[in-house]
C-alpha cells in the first residue's frame, strides 16, 4: 500500500515565463528535494495548496498539478493567431533565415510557452528545434524533453526522451518518443503511464504505442501491458481505455465471484459500445458455475422525447443449479431430482423494456414491460442482487397521458407476473382516467372519472393449478366517479374547507361464470360531506442557545358518507365469489389518518361518520429556516360501526371499535449531518404498540455513514396480493443496519445487519475493508445472505442450507477502470447515502 502524504520536504521548480520583453524568474529557496520528478511535473503538495485548490484535490491525494501562472496579455491567445515573444541570454541569425537563441531561453506564442537551452526556429517554415531542458506549456498540459521539433502554427511537435501531465485528468506518464497532435493527442512511442501521484508506480499502463485523446477522455494502446507493482496481471495487443469517468468502446474489466464453499462461482467480461453521444449498448457474457454460460445485453437510447433501455439476457442448456437444501429433501426421499432442478437442460431467458416519453411536455408515456422464461429464472442469475433477491413479481405496463390547465387524462394496461406459486387473477385491459379540477376563487371543483376493464390474467389461466378455479372467476367492467365541491379558505391563521360530494361506482359483469339470479350490472351511489379545519399558532423559544419559531398546529377533519349497500358484491357463483379486483386495506399511519376512505382501491364505498384529531408542533430554526424537530400525534373517533367491508364481514373489530388506535409521527434534523424519523402506531385498547417504523441517517462532511432502520408490525394485513415478504398473521419485526465508516484517512470499514427477530434469522450480513489511495481503491467483502424462493412458508422453514456465503475483492484504479463492480452495485442498493459518497470520491 502507497505511504501517507509526506511532509512538506518539497519545493517548487523555478517559474520562468516571458512577459513583454523582460524574464521574470521566480525562485523560491531550494530545500533538497530526494524526487526531482515531484518538481519537474508542476507537482504542488498539500500543505502549499490555497483553500480553493485543496477543495480540487482528488480523496486521498497528497497534492496537485499546478501551472505556473500567467497574466501577460498574450496569456489568453490562440497560438495559431499569435506571435512569438521571448528572451535568452544569447541570440543570432544565420542567413537571414533562421533565428538561434541560447541558453535561458524563454518563449511565449499566445497561451502556449516554450524554456529550453537552445532554440532554432526556421522564420520561413515557422518550425522550432528545441534542445536541453525542454518546457512545453499549454492550459491543461506540460511536456519535458531533452530535444524537440515544433510546428509553431499547427502545434504538433515531436519529443524525444519525453515526459507529460494532464493536469485536469491526473494523468502522468513517459516516452522514448511523443509525438503531439494539435491541443489534444498525444502519441506515445514504447511509453507508460499512470493517474498514481509523481513518485508511486502502483499500476501503469505500458505499450508499443499509446495515444491519449484528452479532449475525448479515452486512449488507445498495442501491446498493452498492465503492471501492478511492476508485476504484469493483463496483455491485449489492442486495448482501448478510459482517462477519467467517461466511458468507452471496448472491454471493461472483469467481474469475479467467489463462494466459500465452492471457489470461483462466476465470470463475468462485460464489452461497452459507445455508438453515439445519445445511445451505446453493454454486451456481457457471464460463466456461473451452477448454471452454465449466459449472454447479458443492453441498449440505451436518449432522445429530445424519450428515455429507452432494452435488456435481456439468455441460459443455453441449463446445468440445472445446486442447492444443498434440495439435496437433503432428495436424500430424504421427499423429493426426485427432477423436481428438485426442473430447468437441468433447458434455455432460459429475460428481457426488459423501459422507455419513458414526454420530458418538459404536456404529455408523457411509459412503457415497463419484462417477460421470463420462468419464475425463478430472475433469482437464479441474480441471487445475489439485494433488489432482486426478494423481488416478488414482474410488471407489464403500457401508460400514457395528457394534461392541461384542469385536466389530467391518462390510460394504462398492465399485467403482473408473480414470481412465487400462484399468480394474481386480474389484468387492467385498460384503466382510463380523466381528472378535472377547477378553482374560482375560494371554491375549487374536482370531476374524478376512472374506467377500467378486468380480465384473466395470462398467467393465471396459464397455470394448471387454477383449472379448478377458472369457473368461478369473475371479470368484467367498472366505472367509477367521484365529484366535489370545496370552500377552499385559508387565513394566516388557519384554514377551512368544507366540502360536499358524490361518489358512484358501477359493473358490468361477465354472466358466463356467475349464478342465474346474480346481478351482472350493480350500481351504487353515496353522497358525503367534508370538514377539513386547521389553526396555526406560532412562539419564539430559545433552545440550547438557539433562536427557533415553535408552531402548534391542531387539525380535526370530518367525514360523512351515506351507507351504500352493496351486498349485490358477493355471493356471485356457485362457490361464493365476490367482487375485489383490486382493493386491500390501507396501512394505517400518521399520514393515513386524513384520508376520506380506509380503502385502496376502487371496489367498495365504504361508509364512514367519523372524525380525525391530529396536532402538530414543529421546530424551525429562526436564523436558517431549517425544520428540526416535528411531532405529530392523531386519532380517529368512529360515531358509527363501519357496514361496508372487502370481505362482507361488518362485524369484525376493527369495524366495531369507536376509536382507532393512536398515530404518532416524529422527524427531527439534529444538527447538520443526523436525520431521525418515527411512526408509530399504539392500541390503547388493547395496551399495546401494533406498529414501529423507525430510521436514523447518518453522513457527516467526511462521509462516514451509519443507518439503522427498524420495522414491526403486529398481526399484519398483506396490503397487496404483490407483496409475499411477510404473510398475513406474522408479525414483521426486523432491524437494518448499514455503515461506511472512515477509520483513518484511507481506511474504512464497511458493514450490514440486516435481522428478523420473528424468525431469529440473519437476512442478509456483510462486512469488509476498503482502502483508498490517490490511484486506486479497493474493497473486500465477506457476505452471507438468504436465498429466498418466495415460498409462503419459507421463512418458518429456513436452514442453513437456505444461506449463500461469499467473499467478493473490488479494485479500481482510478482515472482508468474497475475491476468487478459488483460491491459497488450492492452498496448502492443496500446502503443510504453511498451514492452520494461515491460522487464526491471521484
Amino acid at each position: 500500500m502507497a505511504a501517507q502524504c509526506a511532509g512538506a520536504i518539497l519545493s517548487f521548480a523555478p517559474l520562468v515565463y516571458a512577459q513583454g520583453d523582460a524574464a521574470v524568474v521566480d525562485k523560491p529557496a531550494v530545500k533538497a528535494d530526494p524526487n526531482e520528478q515531484l518538481r519537474e511535473l508542476d507537482w504542488v503538495p498539500m500543505e502549499e495548496l490555497t483553500d480553493e485548490q485543496k477543495a480540487l484535490v482528488p480523496t486521498a491525494c497528497c497534492g496537485a498539478y499546478i501551472a505556473p501562472p500567467r497574466d501577460d496579455a498574450e496569456s489568453e491567445l490562440d497560438p495559431e493567431r499569435a506571435n512569438i515573444f521571448g528572451t535568452a541570454d544569447y541570440s543570432e541569425s544565420e542567413k537571414q533565415t533562421k533565428f538561434i537563441m541560447r541558453d535561458n531561453v524563454r518563449l511565449t506564442q499566445g497561451r502556449r510557452s516554450f524554456h529550453a537551452d537552445t532554440f532554432t526556429f526556421d522564420k520561413v517554415s515557422r518550425e522550432a528545434e528545441l534542445e536541453g531542458n525542454i518546457q512545453v506549456r499549454e492550459p491543461g498540459l506540460l511536456l519535458r524533453a531533452d530535444s524537440a521539433y515544433v510546428d509553431t502554427e499547427s502545434g504538433d511537435a515531436r519529443l524525444d526522451n519525453a515526459r507529460f501531465v494532464l493536469y485536469e485528468t491526473r494523468v502522468r506518464g513517459r516516452a522514448e518518443n511523443l509525438q503531439k497532435f494539435g491541443d489534444q493527442v498525444i502519441s506515445l512511442d514504447q511509453g507508460t503511464f499512470t493517474s498514481c501521484e509523481p513518485g508511486d508506480n502502483t499500476w501503469l499502463i505500458e505499450g508499443s504505442n499509446i495515444t491519449l485523446y484528452n479532449d475525448k477522455h479515452y486512449g488507445t494502446a498495442r501491446h498493452m501491458r498492465l503492471k501492478i507493482k511492476d508485476i504484469p496481471v493483463a496483455y491485449a495487443p489492442y486495448f482501448r481505455f478510459p482517462i477519467g469517468p467517461d466511458r468507452l468502446t471496448g472491454f471493461l474489466f472483469p467481474s469475479i465471484g467467489i463462494d466459500t464453499d465452492e471457489g470461483i462461482d462466476e465470470f463475468t467480461v462485460p464489452f461497452y459500445w459507445n455508438i453515439a453521444p445519445n445511445y451505446d449498448a453493454t454486451f456481457t457474457p457471464r460463466y456461473l458455475a451452477d448454471h452454465g454460460y449466459l449472454l447479458q445485453s443492453e441498449f440505451r437510447h436518449k432522445s429530445v422525447y424519450f428515455d429507452t433501455e432494452l435488456r435481456g439476457s439468455s441460459l443455453n442448456n441449463d446445468r440445472g443449479g445446486f442447492s444443498e437444501r434440495l439435496q437433503d429433501q432428495i436424500e430424504a426421499g421427499e423429493i426426485d431430482e427432477a423436481e428438485a432442478y426442473p430447468y437441468k437442460g433447458r434455455d432460459r431467458w429475460q428481457y426488459n423494456l423501459l422507455q419513458t416519453g414526454g420530458r418538459n411536455q404536456r404529455w408523457s408515456s411509459l412503457i415497463d414491460y419484462t417477460e421470463v422464461s420462468d419464475t425463478d429464472y430472475i433469482r437464479d442469475v441474480d441471487r445475489g442482487a439485494v433488489d432482486l433477491n426478494r423481488q416478488a413479481y414482474i410488471r407489464q405496463t403500457f401508460s400514457a397521458g395528457y394534461r392541461t390547465d384542469n385536466w389530467r387524462l391518462s390510460g394504462k394496461a398492465e399485467e403482473f407476473r408473480l414470481l412465487t406459486t400462484s399468480q394474481l387473477p386480474y389484468r387492467e385491459l385498460p384503466r382510463l382516467q380523466a381528472n378535472g379540477r377547477y378553482r374560482v376563487s375560494d371554491w375549487v371543483v374536482t370531476l374524478d372519472n376512472e374506467y377500467t376493464n378486468f380480465s384473466m390474467n395470462r398467467y393465471f389461466s396459464d397455470d394448471p393449478n387454477n383449472a379448478s378455479r377458472l369457473g368461478d372467476l369473475i371479470v368484467g367492467e367498472r366505472f367509477r366517479t367521484n365529484y366535489g365541491l370545496v370552500w377552499d379558505k385559508e387565513f394566516s391563521s388557519g384554514y377551512i374547507k368544507p366540502g360536499a360530494g358524490v361518489k358512484t361506482l358501477a359493473y358490468k359483469l361477465d354472466a358466463n361464470n356467475m349464478r342465474a339470479d346474480a346481478e351482472t350490472e350493480p350500481q351504487f351511489l353515496a353522497p358525503q360531506g367534508t370538514l377539513d379545519m386547521g389553526l396555526f399558532f406560532e412562539r419564539d423559544k430559545n433552545l440550547f442557545a438557539t433562536d427557533f419559531t415553535q408552531t402548534l398546529e391542531p387539525r380535526a377533519y370530518y367525514v360523512y358518507r351515506d351507507y351504500e349497500d352493496q351486498s349485490s358484491l358477493y355471493g356471485l357463483t356457485t362457490d361464493a365469489s365476490y367482487v375485489n379486483f383490486d382493493t386491500s386495506d390501507v396501512v394505517f399511519t400518521y399520514n393515513q389518518l386524513f384520508r376520506d376512505t380506509r380503502f385502496s382501491g376502487g371496489d367498495r364505498i365504504d361508509d364512514a361518520n367519523q372524525l380525525t384529531l391530529g396536532v402538530t408542533s414543529r421546530f424551525v430554526e429562526s436564523d436558517s429556516g431549517i425544520e428540526r424537530l416535528r411531532m405529530s400525534i392523531g386519532q380517529v373517533t368512529y360515531f358509527d360501526d363501519r357496514r361496508v367491508s372487502i370481505l362482507n364481514k361488518a362485524d369484525d373489530y376493527a369495524n366495531t371499535r369507536t376509536s382507532s388506535a393512536i398515530a404518532g409521527e416524529l422527524s427531527a434534523q439534529l444538527g447538520d449531518h443526523l436525520r431521525l424519523t418515527n411512526d408509530v402506531l399504539y392500541d390503547h385498547q388493547a395496551e399495546k404498540i401494533s406498529a414501529v417504523s423507525s430510521s436514523l441517517h447518518y453522513m457527516d462532511d467526511q462521509y462516514r455513514i451509519l443507518n439503522i432502520g427498524y420495522r414491526y408490525s403486529r398481526d399484519p394485513v398483506s396490503l397487496s396480493p404483490l407483496d409475499v415478504n411477510t404473510a398475513v398473521g406474522e408479525t414483521l419485526n426486523q432491524v437494518d443496519v448499514t455503515s461506511l465508516w472512515p477509520i483513518s484517512n484511507q481506511w474504512a470499514v464497511i458493514a450490514r445487519a440486516n435481522y428478523d427477530f420473528t424468525y431469529n434469522a440473519e437476512l442478509d450480513t456483510f462486512a469488509g475493508l476498503e482502502y483508498t489511495d490517490c490511484c486506486y481503491r479497493v474493497r473486500i467483502l465477506a457476505r452471507q445472505w438468504v436465498d429466498f424462493d418466495l415460498s409462503e412458508d419459507f421463512m418458518a422453514k429456513l436452514k442453513s442450507d437456505d444461506y449463500d456465503r461469499g467473499i467478493f475483492l473490488e479494485v479500481q484504479l482510478r482515472g482508468f477502470g474497475t475491476l468487478s463492480q459488483r460491491i459497488s452495485n450492492l452498496l448502492d442498493k443496500a446502503m443510504h447515502g453511498y451514492g452520494e459518497r461515491e460522487a464526491s470520491l471521484q
